[in-house]
């Protein structure tokens, strides 16, 4: 006669702590993969704001160049205007002589 025996298996301590020892380490895997995953995305969003900001400056350097230049050719305007005043000035003097030449030189 042949009496068969069922086996079962028995989890032995060792074998839990086996267990709970995988379930860590693919825990901190999977914690490491979200840290590369975050570090990966932040360095993507860090360059995409560099770019922003390069981009940005040199808008702004080219408003400040374009004022500058306007102010300069202001200032330009002014002188000139202000030679211009001073020739009308110089020529409306001029003339008044040359009316009281005139009229002196009619009287006589």
């Amino acid at each position: 006669m042949l009496i068969s025996t069922f086996t079962f298996a028995q989890t032995t301590p060792a074998t839990q702590d086996q267990t709970v020892d995988r379930q860590a380490t693919k825990d901190k895997a999977d914690e490491d993969k979200q840290r590369m995953r975050s570090a990966t995305d932040l360095k993507k969003e860090t360059k995409s704001d560099a770019k922003v900001a390069k981009a940005n400056a040199k808008e702004y350097k080219r408003i400040e160049n374009d004022a500058s230049d306007a102010a300069q050719e202001a200032k330009q305007a002014a002188r000139t205007e202000n030679r211009a005043q001073k020739s009308r000035v110089k020529a409306d003097k001029q003339a008044k002589k040359a009316v009281r030449a005139s009229e002196k030189s009619n009287s006589n």
